[in-house]
């Protein structure tokens, strides 16, 4: 207990040295690293004593007074930046010179910073921050950068007021709080004015970032060439442009110069103030370090206000206006020429655009030749706008005529890639200096519109995947997976909908960060989705499924352009990135309808092929029923009919004969009537059973009973047989079985359900098929056979056409080993 008491007094005793003692730094130290802008700097985060001001009004003497309470910085781990902290920083130069500092990086500064300390009985206070106004500012540009003249081997205090509560927006995270030593010989134009580079020839963009989306990503890295044009050589001005707010849009340029120093501002993080609902002017400065003369080209990469007015000194120093209007390309630019060795202000006075969208004020200098190559680039974005707008119109048509289910899901999935596509080509690398569209419209409306396309632009793609590849018969647990996958795509999809309205309402820290995890979230649901396609895809093509092969060469593009987008692929170009994406998005949905196309014509071949099939079957079950006919009203059955009649009337059996002919004249109108039909009743085939029995019961020899059974349960009126199904194994019963039998004879025809169907049985106690084959029966009887592969004909057509079972199956019936019948049972639409 005793050494943990020794051990807690030892760490507090040694948090109190630290705290009185903060480290010293050395200004003689090297640099070690090197930040997006090519910048090279110390960071002195943990060399920074920090105080928390809870009130915020504390002074530079408040503050001395309570120096020993500075403590360790811990603002990177703190989440509650919100408030005024002041910093203290011991500096020792052993050469003396005039040191640069920033708070923050560049173009990441703090809303409001004041730097004190004292050089000899002096109190130097200087000003820096993004909310700063130009004037005030230690260092007239962007940036929160600060001058400190430290004496030759004499420690200096620097104490720091960073007001981190003070920013207008509520968008961004607060920085933690820190100080950089930096290199002023690494940091370009530190005097504000932009003074003329040349462009560099080894085809490397230099300091392109902006805030707020000016010119792509910061610092030097190589672009490649690509097949369709080289990227333009630009230099970003905006650091270097002042802005002055006139929202009532009332200023002239004589008074905008005037009160210039009480109200510029550099643009940094001020994004609010500088959107297309209100007027305000900029203000550049240009040098001309050669000594000709040099011409350049200001030009806006993206984002462009539709018409601008800028101003120029003539020879006399007179200022001049000028118009500047979207040329033949959509995009305002303007070329002047400043004079060798000489200094140059240029005003630019941007127009009030009600309801546009936000966007930057500052230029880029871009050499002519290189703007015309992009400008020219225009043509391919319309090609795509056009061919795009093209295929959607083609599809929206193609879903009016043909109603397919098909063409609706590609129809959605087409909607989504088209919306992609135009925030795509409007906000990306490729087609920088060309006019925007759908950016321009006003939020939440198009972040409403994205999600709306995103959610069921994936819902398409899916349902027009199951479709093509037929998962529910190919794949049944891709299928359900799918649904799932559907489901959860429609909900976040509701989820981003309702929470990108609320967003642009709230427009907060918080809501930020929910909206980038959303986002992220979704995002990464559309990649998992596009990897399942591909996965079912690539399984369609093993299974060989029909048109898994062209859907899969089809698909590749796609995944290649969404994969290529991963931190994974973070070594390939950002321009090849993103031309992939592109392409990823435009082969595909071409392919997908030249698929969905080929689905539908292969679908009306099918019909055709299964018409001209149907037609062949028809065609062929007439002549079997034609045959069958022919066999079961053949001559010599007529022929006996007639004959049997005829001895009834000379036996004076008027009465039989009239029954046996009442009879014969049913039966025969029955037949005729059905002829042409594929299928009747089974209660109708029923009926003309029972006639054909009654009538060879009065014309055989020795006379025989009969029996028909029917099981209540079957409704007879309601199931379908082809017409005389029965009648050859009842003729095949009396005069196979029953004919040479002695003794009692008796038939019987049973009806019971089978499953979906029906069974129907005949059954005879005659002399079986084994002794029946062994006689020599006589040529009139030969036939019958022959009517029995007329039925299993007829049986095989009418599944064909009519999707109807039937099975066949022949019992021979033994007693004692004696042959004691024959038992068919005939198995119908089970």
């Amino acid at each position: 207990m005793k050494g943990i008491t020794i051990i807690i007094v030892f760490i507090t005793g040694a948090g109190s040295m630290i705290a009185q003692n903060p480290p010293l730094y050395d200004l003689s130290s090297q640099f070690d690293s090197v930040n997006t802008e090519q910048e090279r700097y110390n960071d002195l985060y943990q060399y920074a004593q920090i105080l928390e001001d809870p009130s915020g009004e504390w002074s530079y003497e408040d503050v001395v007074r309570r120096s020993d309470q500075f403590g360790p910085n811990t603002t990177r781990t703190d989440r509650d930046l919100e408030k005024v902290f002041w910093a203290k920083l011991l500096l020792r130069d052993p050469e003396g010179e005039k040191r640069l500092f920033s708070a923050g990086y560049p173009f990441d500064d703090y809303a409001l910073v004041d730097i004190y300390y004292n050089k000899g009985d002096s109190l130097i206070h200087q000003q820096a921050g993004a909310q700063r106004l130009a004037a005030e500012k230690t260092i007239r540009r962007s940036g929160s950068y600060f001058w400190v003249e430290v004496p030759k081997d004499i420690m200096v205090t620097v104490y720091l007021r960073l007001d981190n509560a003070a920013w207008k927006s509520d968008f961004w995270r607060r920085n933690p709080v820190s100080v950089y030593h930096i290199d002023p010989a690494s940091v370009p134009d530190l005097s504000g004015a932009y003074v003329l580079l040349d462009f560099p020839e080894d085809r490397v963009a230099v300091n392109t970032w902006e805030p707020t989306h000016l010119a792509g990503f910061p610092g030097e890295y190589p672009i490649p060439d690509l097949w369709l044009t080289e990227p333009p050589k630009i230099i970003s001005l905006g650091r270097h442009f002042e802005f002055f707010p006139d929202p009532e849009c009332r200023f002239t340029l004589e008074e905008v110069q005037t009160t210039w120093d009480q109200q510029a501002y550099f643009r940094g993080y001020q994004w609010p103030e500088l959107d297309y609902n209100r007027c305000h002017w900029a203000r550049l400065v240009v040098v001309n370090p050669k000594p000709f003369a040099q011409s350049r080209t200001f030009a806006y990469r993206r984002y462009p206000w539709q018409e601008i007015k800028y101003f120029l000194p003539d020879s006399t120093g007179k200022y001049q206006q000028f118009t500047a209007f979207p040329n033949d390309h959509q995009m305002e630019a303007f070329s002047f020429t400043i004079p060798p060795l000489d200094t140059l202000t240029l005003f630019v006075r941007y127009p009030e655009i009600p309801y546009g969208f936000h966007g930057s004020g500052a230029m880029v200098d871009i050499p002519p030749e290189d703007l015309r190559k992009q400008q020219f680039l225009v043509k391919y974005k319309y090609f795509l706008y056009g061919g795009m707008t093209f295929l959607l119109l083609y599809c929206f048509l193609q879903l009016i005529v043909s109603r397919d289910q098909l063409f609706f899901y590609y129809f959605l999935s087409l909607v989504g890639s088209f919306t992609f596509l135009l925030i795509m080509l409007e906000d990306g690398e490729l087609f920088g200096f060309t006019q925007i569209f759908y950016l321009q419209l006003p939020n939440p409306g198009r972040s409403v519109f994205t999600a709306l396309a995103g959610t069921f632009g994936n819902i398409g793609i899916l349902n027009y995947t199951g479709i093509v590849l037929q998962l529910d018969r190919t794949f049944p647990i891709y299928e359900r997976i799918r649904k799932y996958i559907i489901w959860v795509t429609l909900i976040l999809g509701l989820i981003l909908i309702v929470f990108e309205i609320w967003f642009w309402q709230t427009l907060s820290f918080e809501a930020n960060g929910i909206h980038q995890f959303l986002h992220t979230l979704i995002y990464n649901i559309y990649a998992l989705i596009a990897g399942f396609i591909l996965l079912i895809g690539i399984s369609a093509v093993v299974k060989k499924v029909p048109l898994s092969r062209n859907f899969l060469i089809a698909l590749l593009p796609f995944g290649l352009g969404v994969f290529s987008m991963f931190e994974l692929f973070l070594f390939i170009s950002p321009l090849v990135r993103y031309f992939l994406l592109i392409a990823g998005m435009v082969l595909p949905t071409m392919l997908f309808g030249i698929i969905a196309a080929g689905r539908s014509n292969l679908l009306k071949l099918e019909k055709a092929q299964a018409s001209q099939q149907k037609t062949q079957l028809e065609n062929q079950l007439l002549q079997i029923e034609s045959k069958a006919l022919r066999a079961q009203m053949n001559p010599h059955f007529i022929f006996n009919c007639l004959n049997s009649i005829k001895s009834l009337i000379q036996d004076k059996a008027n009465k039989q004969a009239v029954h046996y002919l009442t009879l014969f004249s049913k039966f025969i109108r029955q037949v005729l009537n059905h002829s042409e039909e594929k299928q009747i009743s089974l209660e109708e085939e029923l009926e003309m059973s029972r006639l054909y029995i009654e009538m060879e019961k009065l014309r055989f020899e020795k006379s025989f009973t009969y029996k028909v059974e029917v099981d209540p349960t079957v409704d007879t009126s309601f199931f379908r047989v082809p017409p005389m199904i029965l009648q050859p194994f009842l003729e095949n019963a009396i005069w196979h079985g029953l004919m040479h039998k002695e003794g009692e004879r008796a038939i019987r025809l049973e009806i019971r359900p089978e499953g979906e169907g029906v069974k129907c049985i005949v059954e005879d106690n005659g002399i079986g098929r084994e002794q029946a084959a062994t006689l020599n029966l006589s040529r009139q009887y030969q036939h019958r056979s022959f009517g029995t592969r007329l039925i299993l004909d007829r049986l095989k057509v009418n599944k064909e056409l009519f999707n109807s079972n039937f099975m066949i199956n022949i019992i021979d019936k033994m007693t004692n080993g004696q042959a004691a019948g024959t038992r068919v049972e005939l198995s119908l639409g089970g």
